[in-house]
């Protein structure tokens, strides 16, 4: 079963000693290469791995390597092998406070459990965001009160969109990612799970951004792929968390079926304008408008001063608008009037 969400705080806690309680071993993977000018100079002891030592099995070592094919050097990556126990978990739930905080200076990455059968029992990819838990649904569901907060969905779940917000709810899960017809209907309830950072929707029948969406207090990334989106609300301001933003209309009603469709041309878009309050958000660094009906941008655009990445493309605005020459300190800006149809 897939971890839907990103267990953190008392749901991590709960799933690692669960972990602990019902596995023989744990490991972790030392990616870090070597330093120096010729990564001649080994990385220092992780200090996780010294406090593990007591509980560490065995440690394997695979060979890779960094560099390009004119100049490789290999080094090897370690994984830990450890015996799972009451004192191993306390050091473990020290370093992170969430399943995906496996990752970063000085720690080791991909926190995996193996059963008494020496199968992964929960496995993680940490750099791809990869969780899995080795139950069935029927085990799964039995779980569902013990691991409180730890959102167990299949990947391909037959879920509706009202049955996937309703458990979302239940595990104050952090994201809301649904990619089926259906997420237009639970939108204007979303504020109801305070604990979202990630909002990912495909779904061509939204039409509007309520209000209530932006008061959620911890809303980190939305994305909304759809048909014809009326505009962007002047509540968007509200979203001071907001670091990353994407749009795209022109998405298609049902990809299974009407094989004569066609998307609406860009002078039936109605998102053509943004909102000023869209300069209010102040820890945006991502922006991404792709097909819309924008024939100008507010000037408010240049408070955007983390800003890094800017996307406009496939829009009618005729000329390159000057607020963009006040946005030097993005990364990247990329403007273009046509494309993606």
């Amino acid at each position: 079963m897939n971890i839907y969400n990103n267990p953190s705080g008392d749901a991590y806690g709960r799933l690692i000693d669960y972990a602990m309680a019902h596995c023989e071993t744990f490991s972790f993977v030392d990616t870090r290469p070597p330093g120096g000018d010729e990564y001649e100079i080994p990385p220092l002891p992780l200090r996780i791995v010294e406090e593990l030592d007591p509980y560490i099995i065995y440690e394997t070592r695979v060979e890779t390597g960094i560099g390009t094919e004119d100049r490789f050097y290999p080094f090897d990556q370690t994984t830990y092998v450890c015996l799972c126990c009451p004192q191993a978990a306390a050091i473990v739930k020290t370093y992170a406070d969430n399943l995906l905080g496996w990752i970063g200076e000085g720690m080791p990455e991909d926190l995996c459990f193996q059963n008494p059968d020496g199968e992964d029992w929960l496995w993680t990819v940490t750099h791809e965001g990869y969780r899995e838990l080795r139950v069935t649904q029927e085990e799964a569901d039995e779980l569902k009160e013990t691991l409180r907060g730890v959102m167990l969905v299949e990947r391909q779940s037959p879920l509706s969109a009202e049955e996937l917000f309703e458990l979302a709810k239940y595990h104050e899960s952090d994201r809301f990612v649904y990619e089926k017809l259906g997420s237009d209907r639970v939108l204007a309830r979303l504020h109801e799970i305070p604990s979202l950072r990630i909002i990912d929707l495909f779904d061509a029948h939204i039409t509007d951004l309520p209000d209530s969406l932006f008061d959620l207090p911890h809303l980190e990334e939305l994305k909304i792929w759809t048909g014809n989106l009326d505009g962007i609300p002047a509540s968007i301001g509200k979203a001071q968390a907001l670091k990353s933003l994407t749009i795209y209309n022109g998405c298609h009603p049902d990809p299974n079926g009407e094989p004569d469709w066609k998307a609406p041309s860009k002078e039936q878009l109605k998102l053509t304008k943004l909102p000023p309050e869209i300069g209010q958000l102040e820890q945006l660094r991502s922006l991404d408008l792709t097909y819309s009906g924008l024939t100008e941008l507010p000037d408010e655009l240049a408070n955007l001063r983390r800003l890094e990445y800017l996307s406009l493309v496939n829009h009618r605005i005729e000329e390159k608008p000057t607020v963009l020459k006040k946005l030097n300190h993005a990364k990247n800006i990329t403007f273009r009037k046509d494309g993606f149809f």
